[in-house]
Order: structure tokens, then sequence, then C-alpha cells
């Protein structure tokens, strides 16, 4: 009776691993009182370039100016896309041949 208690255990865990994998996977945000697609998801994504967190937003459609529901401004959509990434010099993240063996 154990091996069947532990083996239905193993298989209830396993389940949930899979369940709640698929869940990880799911996006949730809202942007005006809507829930959008998957596909609206990603356009959103590329206009800010970056990847839209899991929340809910309001936006100004006419100007692009956005906030989290019931809060104040917090930006423009697409800020993100103006700004130039730090080189790898400017990060501390450029080494020369051998600088890490020493």
């Amino acid at each position: 009776m154990a091996k069947i208690t532990s083996i239905h255990l193993i298989a209830f865990a396993f389940g949930l691993c899979l369940a709640g994998h698929g869940v990880a996977a799911e996006r949730m945000v809202v942007v005006n009182g809507q829930r959008m697609t998957p596909a609206q998801i990603d356009m959103l994504d590329q206009a800010a370039c970056a990847r839209v967190p899991n929340g809910r937003y309001w936006i100004n459609m006419s100007n692009g100016v956005w906030g989290y529901e019931g809060g104040p401004p917090q930006g423009r959509v697409g800020d993100a896309c103006r700004q130039r990434r730090r080189s790898l010099s400017e990060r501390g993240l450029l080494y020369s041949p051998g600088e890490l063996l020493r």
C-alpha cells in the first residue's frame, strides 16, 4: 500500500509541475480596463522596446503617457527605445586577454 501511495504522490507532484509551468507562461496585462491578448501584448512589448510586466495599466492613446491603474503618470510608451545601452567597458565587463587569470 505504501508503494502505491508514493507513486500517486510522485504522479501528483509531477502533474502540479506541469500545471504550474503552463500557468507561469501565460501573461496577464490589462490596459485601460481591457485584458490584452497575446498578440496585443507582443505589439505593446515592441512599442515599449521592453517586456511589459504583468499588471494593470492605463495608457493615454493620444500621447502615449502611461501609468499603473489608479496611479500617476510613469512615462511614455517607448521611452526605453531612446535609451542607449551602456557599452561593455562602461559596465566594467570588458577585459584584456589574460586579465581574468591574473
